[in-house]
């Protein structure tokens, strides 16, 4: 059994990267082959990402330093310009699925899914994955509106769902784990900023030390964790603003701050007017 669709077309084995779009799938496939001789060797790599996920039946890929047998249930993710080496370890049954991909945002949700530290992962066998898998391919068959952005968001969810296996697996690794439990203070965050949150609680939360934590938020947010309360509380502020008649020193007592004047100068610095004046123009 085989399959594969195109979005870009491949005018060449190198493939395509993109520096305009945050996902894109270039081109995806499937394979099941029996009793069959195959190898696919690429010395420079391509242009674009290569993820292959291997659910059923052995081979040998080179990625992560050496060459390693890799059976049921795992995934390889190969960078532009990196060697690649995929090749039957014998002449069993195996069921693949391939994905190429580019873009700009890449690397960062790889980062934020916990898929950027090495290539192999053991994510044990996905069922869902083939149903996505053929929901990309009969999008890039279509080419309905808007077939481009339903692919790219399907390969989000791929991605989600390799990571979301991995730890189901136990196949945790540390970067994985961490993106997690940085996740999860976030989430602590969101749920009591009217509180006087500590950045020494939220590292501790992560169980990273506070100048980790503060270097993985910013990464992870673009933002310092003190900015990013203060960002979401005006945020809240402006809602309450706008949707409610509370007076301001009510809304600055909701939404964390104990000052009303501090809150009133923060708010300015940050949206470049004050409480009083985004009320007034209903922003």
């Amino acid at each position: 059994m085989f399959y594969s669709a195109y979005h870009i077309p491949e005018l060449d084995e190198g493939g395509t990267a993109s520096a305009t779009e945050f996902l894109q799938m270039n081109c995806i496939g499937h394979y099941g082959l029996q009793n069959t001789k195959y190898e696919r060797y690429r010395k420079f790599g391509r242009k674009d990402y290569l993820l292959i996920y291997n659910h059923s039946g052995k081979a040998i890929v080179r990625a992560d330093g050496g060459d390693h047998e890799v059976g049921d249930g795992t995934v390889v993710i190969y960078r532009p310009g990196e060697e690649q080496l995929y090749r039957l370890s014998d002449e069993q049954p195996i069921e693949s699925y391939w994905i190429h991909f580019t873009g700009y945002g890449v690397e960062s949700t790889l980062h934020r899914l916990g898929l950027s530290d090495r290539s192999i992962y053991k994510t044990g066998q996905m069922e869902e994955y083939a149903y996505l898998s053929k929901m990309a391919r009969n999008e890039m068959l279509s080419q309905k509106i808007g077939y481009d952005l339903n692919i790219s968001a399907l390969l989000i969810q791929m991605l989600s769902l390799i990571s979301r296996s991995c730890l189901q697996s136990g196949y945790t690794s540390a970067q994985l784990e961490s993106s997690n439990r940085l996740e999860l203070s976030i989430s602590y965050l969101h749920a009591n900023y009217e509180k006087p949150i500590t950045i020494p609680e939220l590292s501790g939360l992560a169980g990273l030390s506070v100048s980790r934590y503060i270097h993985l938020f910013k990464q992870r947010t673009g933002s310092t964790p003190k900015d990013y309360l203060i960002k979401f509380r005006l945020h809240k502020a402006k809602e309450l603003l706008r949707d409610t008649r509370l007076t301001i020193r009510q809304i600055s007592l909701i939404v964390g701050f104990v000052d009303q004047l501090y809150f009133s100068r923060v708010y300015k610095k940050f949206e470049g007017i004050s409480p009083k004046e985004a009320r007034h123009r209903g922003l």
